[in-house]
């Protein structure tokens, strides 16, 4: 799954709810031309963007300054009450606090993005808006360039096909929200990589896929080792935010769990197990605890180690610390996740510890 650093959002349809003005405005040009109004169901079939191929079908013998013109006119006496669409604040305010860039690519006209954007307070989101691109799929080239993104990383929200058609364009992933002026089957049609209801659901989808996709589990052995007196042993390591844990690592090719256990903790403290009883397994999935991004399959054991003068422990580079507490001791300890979870069900099932 991507993880998206960039994001370019259109206006109309995706942050704004225009639809009422822009269809007033749309049919006060076609008045002008002696040419029939459109109903909002006729407006949402047939019009699409760019612009200037919507008027060379449906008004072929107007000059596109003249559209431009009379547009401009209605519009800005129309815009006043333009609202944002719900959720819009909330997601801006959301991809802001991740420190995600926000790019504006839409068709609005300059001046009536400086007066609904002023109006709304949201033109503070944007690194750069760009603003009066008739045919986007011819801008969004040098947006991304300007700015140095990583297409692969961009992702592109609109509410209309050629949004969709712009993004495929520019080689940035498409979104399509079903909250402007295309419909369920126009944005099927476009076949955009997501589709949502609402930009709350865009939120829901880049909160779930924020962190970057981890490699193929690790398979690893860990164990809670006792002495002869009913302690355990805790390490402490730099690799697990210097918290306290057990000894334990990663289980090599062509090896058996339990070599692996016996090998793992030989090398980490110099001891030898006597007996050895199997736990639980746990997933560990990126835990900010660890010193880097991974998931782990931890197969959990217990064991009593061999006998060793005053239970010396050799420990070698990946460790700083050791203590042999009891099972209650060390469950004061700041320990990482795993080891309390192992702790906390080897004390509730008194059949795998080793009492004195």
């Amino acid at each position: 799954m991507a993880v998206f650093k960039n994001l370019i959002l259109d206006w109309s349809g995706t942050l704004v709810d225009d639809f009422p003005p822009v269809l007033t405005a749309t049919n006060r040009i076609f008045e002008i031309y002696g040419k029939p109004a459109f109903t909002d169901a006729e407006f949402r079939e047939k019009f699409f963007l760019p612009f200037p191929e919507f008027y060379k079908i449906h008004l072929p013998e107007a000059g596109s300054e003249q559209l431009d013109a009379h547009y401009h006119e209605a519009f800005r006496l129309l815009q006043e009450d333009i609202p944002l669409l719900p959720f819009a604040r909330d997601f801006l305010d959301y991809a802001q606090g991740r420190g995600m860039p926000m790019f504006l690519l839409s068709t609005i006209h300059p001046e009536h993005y400086a007066v609904q954007s002023a109006r709304l307070g949201i033109g503070k989101y944007f690194t750069h808006a760009y603003t009066r691109a008739l045919d986007k799929r011819e801008t969004i080239h040098r947006l991304l360039e300007e700015h140095g993104l990583d297409p692969r990383e961009t992702l592109f929200v609109g509410d209309m096909a050629h949004d969709i058609e712009t993004a495929r364009h520019g080689g940035v992933a498409s979104c399509a929200v079903l909250t402007g002026y295309d419909g369920l089957d126009k944005l099927r049609q476009a076949n955009p990589d997501l589709l949502f209801q609402n930009l709350h659901q865009v939120r829901a989808y880049l909160e779930e896929n924020r962190r970057p996709a981890l490699p193929p589990p690790l398979a690893t052995v860990g164990g809670l080792i006792y002495n002869r007196k009913g302690e355990v042993l805790m390490i402490q390591t730099y690799k697990w935010n210097n918290k306290w844990g057990i000894p334990g690592g990663k289980i090599q090719g062509n090896e058996p769990s339990l070599d692996a256990l016996r090998r793992e903790v030989m090398e980490e403290t110099g001891l030898a197990l006597d007996a050895v009883r199997f736990a639980l397994v746990q997933d560990c999935i990126a835990s900010p605890e660890f010193y880097r991004q991974a998931h782990f399959v931890l197969l959990n054991y217990t064991a009593l180690c061999a006998p060793t003068p005053d239970d010396a422990v050799t420990l070698n580079e990946e460790a700083d610390r050791y203590r042999w507490v009891t099972p209650d001791e060390a469950a004061a300890l700041d320990l990482n996740t795993p080891t309390r979870i192992l702790l906390d069900y080897v004390r509730s099932h008194p059949d795998l510890a080793f009492a004195a």
